[in-house]
């Protein structure tokens, strides 16, 4: 359908020369004008249409015409990269103009995509979106029309835009790939085999290849391999060239196994592409958790659901046009969609598991897909949770594998702690609730899948029949045990309300002595777990009866599978709450999850310690894992971490190796502590760190980042901050700020101003608040102070001037009054052993170079670090800690010292760059 309708893209500019409203023409790319209002616009183009950076809500304009959020328009042709939005800098109007063009040029490259939808698809979203905004189907319409000119004249291209991401290698393999230690070798020299290959790009490095030599003898010789590789060795590429080798060898299998999904990607669309004339024909897959990929299921659901307003429309629309543009339909492709990154988890958290009848029919479920391509795969790229998930069930996801690679392995044991551990509360019985499509919480009444079962089994003669009365039987017991274990519930909340009435603090508690704490409860938890084993009882006979029925329908099938599924989950809620209550354990820590107000959020207990775990799996498996990461060693100790891992007692023994970081510490980093600092159980610690941050704010105008060890510091501090005039912006994402689109105030909350002019934004994380669009607002901005906690002390990349200036507040100790840290501490030191020296300090030693690694990621990055624990220096474990740093740090007077220094390093002059390209 034609239309005459002018569609605009439209920008606030707070540029001083003409301020207003730059907008540009969708169409032709060209005309950006300046306006003082969109009204102005809507008279001079009556009826169009505009498209709002950074608006959130949709606005009428004169003449028929509309604006609305840009982010609508990238939902719309953009589903797999709705998330980023057009950024200006609202500052500079020139730099805003080119990426207005840019937009321009990214729009009419989709619409190549947008022509290619089916017209069903385009007509049903126009059917959904036309009754709750008329404008919509117009610019569908638009879209339409402006999608043929450019498949007739082509996309314009987009200046600058790289091709592609990997970088050129020779793609004609090197005859037969090397196995041999030495060779490997030889191959990361100057004159190597892989240099020849990167040609230029490639700079040898001696720590690379002794990494990848010891790999390769792991490989080779079945030994375990713990090996240390610091910042800028190459580890990805060190493991890989080795663990290619292997697998083209002997023919097997590999996995390699991280902990972030930064690393997974990396490694994919990266590492592996850039060694394609190793890898051959040799296939590589990802494979994660089943909820990081759309069940049919699921999708099928939230398709069904009745649209009752404009945002449900939107995101009924943005839904089925993601459906086109997805291949494997996950998780993270919408974590930053702007319509439906709230509904993640309608889409991916349901209790439902695969169906026999629904879900394996190839091709048409996400989940599936996965799985089949993970077994196909010879190198198969997974997460830490994932591998610990297959190692329990003996490789029944996976398949068999040989080689065992675990990158950012010092993260390993509390993923396999946490793997290991018993929880029960309302969402696992809520769980089962659903899966017999029961509504709300505790029932009462038989679930309704139970009913549609048993109807559809009397209908299968009188073999169904009797299924059918034995089916509703179990449904009677299911809600009688719904009933039971909400009243148990509510009194263990009670209880525990009771108990702790005058020194209450949300979070969790331990349990010391079982009988203490349930001792009240022994009636009504005897009486919970009688009526949770009649129920299995009643499905065990249920199970029985169907076994032997034949003919039954796909669908009846699947339902049966649900009961079953819901059967199984009541008898593990049964073992799992015998074990909470009443048996005791030693190698556990029971504990409760409180309230923030009152009642028990989770009942739980996990294993002290994760060595005797993770040792059990290598022996069942007969894996002998390479393990790497860049802290595993304090010092040239590896004992920690080598039980921590489960990796001592192993026969052959493990390996070790120490790869240290190529980067001139001494040249790119100035590592400072200060003289006389408060002590940070001082009531002055937290205003002495403020007045710091606050000094270097105000001299040193570079991007800082400061790592805390608890929120109520960094409560503080930014209190401090926000008192003496720093602007905090917390958790502030540039496209949901509300615009008035007819006026002339309310310009976008700006990701920070601009060097000179004043005062960083200070970017401040909290507990109820998620790091990445924190993280993302931090990268943007030009000048930025970041206050964060546990997510930032590792696992972020910070590259070149995102980052120059790095504080950490206090050494990462371990929370001392932490259930499991007390029950692992009380263990060790009736072992003999001294829990502080043996376990608490080579934990935060650890956890310390993790933070301060945070700061050079790259060749060419420069900065200061600076850390205000004064235990450094006031005690005699702060020698272990300082042992740990890759240089003497100096030491200032007071802040105006801190600023000087900071004043001179920088002003040594233009870093020259080094890329870090083939290196890996």
């Amino acid at each position: 359908m034609q239309t005459d309708r002018d569609v605009f893209l439209s920008v606030r500019s707070g540029g001083s020369q003409r301020p207003g409203w730059l907008t540009i023409d969708l169409g032709t790319g060209e005309h950006v004008r300046v306006h003082r209002s969109l009204e102005d616009l809507a008279r001079q183009c009556p009826g169009c249409l505009v498209a709002v950076v950074g608006m959130s809500t949709m606005g009428e304009l004169d003449g028929g015409g509309a604006a609305f959020p840009d982010t609508w328009l990238w939902s719309l042709v953009d589903p797999l990269d709705a998330g980023h939005g057009v950024e200006v800098k609202h500052t500079d109007e020139i730099e805003d103009e080119a990426i207005l063009r840019q937009a321009v040029r990214r729009l009419r490259g989709r619409l190549v995509w947008w022509g290619g939808r089916s017209e069903t698809l385009k007509q049903s979203c126009r059917d959904l979106l036309g009754d709750f905004a008329p404008f919509l189907p117009i610019l569908l319409d638009w879209l339409d029309q402006e999608a043929q000119v450019v498949i007739r004249s082509g996309p314009l291209s987009e200046a600058g835009h790289d091709s592609g991401e990997v970088d050129s290698v020779e793609s004609t393999p090197s005859g037969s790939m090397p196995t041999d230690p030495a060779e490997v070798f030889s191959w990361f020299q100057e004159a190597g085999e892989f240099g020849r290959h990167f040609g230029r790009e490639f700079q040898p490095r001696p720590q690379q290849a002794e990494m990848a030599r010891a790999v390769a003898q792991a490989l080779e010789s079945g030994r375990a391999l713990l090996v240390e590789a610091g910042t800028g060795v190459g580890k990805t590429l060190a493991y890989l060239v080795p663990l290619l080798a292997r697998i083209k060898a002997e023919g097997s299998r590999g996995i390699v196994a991280t902990h972030t999904r930064a690393l997974q990607k990396q490694i994919l669309e990266h590492d592996l592409p850039r060694l394609g004339f190793l890898v051959g024909d040799k296939k590589y897959a990802l494979l994660m958790g089943r909820r990081h990929y759309l069940c049919r299921r699921q999708r099928d659901l939230y398709l069904s659901r009745p649209v009752e307003h404009l945002t449900g429309a939107l995101q009924a629309v943005s839904f089925r046009l993601w459906l086109t543009a997805t291949s494997n339909g996950m998780r993270d492709e919408l974590a930053g969609h702007p319509l439906l990154r709230d509904q993640l988890g309608a889409l991916f958290d349901g209790p439902d598991l695969c169906l026999p009848g629904y879900c394996f029919e190839e091709g048409k479920c996400f989940v599936q897909m996965a799985r089949k391509m993970a077994r196909e795969a010879d190198i198969l790229v997974v997460n830490h949770a994932l591998l610990i998930h297959d190692l329990r069930t003996g490789h029944g996801l996976m398949g068999e594998f040989s080689e065992l690679v675990v990158d950012e392995a010092h993260r390993l044991p509390d993923v396999a702690l946490e793997a290991h551990a018993v929880r029960v509360g309302t969402a696992r019985m809520r769980a089962v609730g659903e899966l017999l499509g029961r509504e709300g919480a505790a029932g009462g009444s038989v679930a309704d899948r139970v009913k549609l079962v048993a109807h559809n089994l009397e209908s299968l003669g009188p073999t169904g029949e009797k299924a059918a009365a034995n089916c509703l039987e179990f449904g009677v017991a299911e809600a009688r045990a719904q009933e039971e274990f909400h009243r148990w519930w509510l009194l263990l909340g009670q209880e525990a309300d009771a108990s702790m009435a005058s020194a209450r603090t949300a979070g969790r508690f331990r349990i010391r002595d079982k009988d203490e704490t349930f001792g009240p409860l022994r009636a009504a938890t005897s009486r919970l777990t009688a009526v949770l084993a009649e129920s299995c009882a009643v499905f065990s006979r249920f199970a029985d009866r169907t076994a032997d029925l034949e003919g039954h329908a796909g669908n009846l099938e699947d339902d049966l599978a649900q009961l079953g599924q819901a059967g199984q989950l009541l008898r593990q809620i049964e073992q799992d709450i015998e074990f909470l209550t009443r048996d005791p354990d030693e190698a556990w820590v029971t504990w409760l999850d409180l309230g923030i107000r009152r009642g028990v959020s989770q009942l739980g207990a996990t294993r002290l310690e994760s060595g005797p775990l993770l040792r059990n799996h290598w022996l069942e498996s007969s894996c002998r894992p390479v393990m790497t990461s860049a802290t595993l060693a304090i010092g040239e100790d590896f004992s920690h971490m080598m039980a921590e891992l489960g990796l001592t007692r192993l026969a052959p023994p493990t390996l070790t190796c120490r790869c240290l970081s190529p980067f001139d510490y001494h040249e790119r980093a100035l590592f400072l502590v200060p003289k006389n600092f408060p002590a940070p159980g001082d009531t002055g610690f937290g205003q002495a760190i403020g007045a710091l941050l606050l000094s270097l704010c105000r001299e040193i105008p570079r991007k800082t980042l400061t790592l805390f060890t608890s929120y109520r510091l960094i409560e503080e501090v930014s209190a401090f901050l926000e008192e003496n005039g720093l602007k905090l912006a917390g958790h502030q994402v540039q496209s949901d700020q509300v615009i008035d689109p007819l006026g002339q105030e309310n310009l976008p909350q700006l990701s920070g101003p601009e060097p000179g002019m004043g005062l960083p934004q200070v970017f401040v994380q909290s507990k109820h608040m998620g790091a990445p669009a924190l993280l993302e607002s931090f990268r943007r901005s030009r000048q930025g102070l970041l206050l964060g906690a546990a997510t930032f002390w590792e696992g972020v990349d910070f590259p070149g001037d995102n980052l120059e200036i790095l504080i950490v507040t206090r050494l990462p100790f371990r929370v001392p009054t932490d259930p499991w840290v007390q029950a692992r501490c009380e263990r060790i030191d009736a072992g003999g052993e001294n829990s502080f020296t043996d376990f608490m300090v080579r934990d935060a030693v650890l956890r310390l170079r993790q933070g301060f690694g945070r700061l050079l990621r790259r060749e060419s990055d420069q900065g200061i670090i600076v850390i205000l624990d004064n235990r450094l220096h006031a005690k005699n474990y702060g020698t272990t800690f300082l042992n740990a740093l890759p240089v003497v740090p100096g030491v200032f007077a007071d802040d105006q010292e801190l600023v000087a220094r900071g004043k001179a390093f920088f002003d040594k002059g233009t870093f020259p760059a080094h890329e870090d390209r083939a290196g890996g």
